[in-house]
């Protein structure tokens, strides 16, 4: 069993855990606080009404269109 201590900020260091990392806390009121990893689920990158809008030919006759802007764009 290892011993940890909370800091100043009510953080703790968990010696396996990975960046970002989630993990639900349950506090059974009896001196005991449970920790069980959290999965997240997986997602689509882009919701699927978005999807047919992210193609290259799309991205060509987006390049055509912006052909002549200055990025930054000024306002003044």
């Amino acid at each position: 069993m290892k011993i940890l201590t909370v800091d100043d900020e009510k953080r703790i260091r968990i010696p396996n855990a990975k960046p970002s990392q989630v993990f639900a806390c349950e506090n059974n009121g009896h001196g005991m606080i449970i920790l069980r990893e959290v999965k997240a689920k997986a997602t689509e990158p882009f919701p699927g009404s978005l999807k047919k809008y992210v193609t290259p030919e799309r991205n060509k006759e987006l390049l055509e269109i912006f052909k002549g802007w200055s990025w930054p764009h000024s306002t003044s």
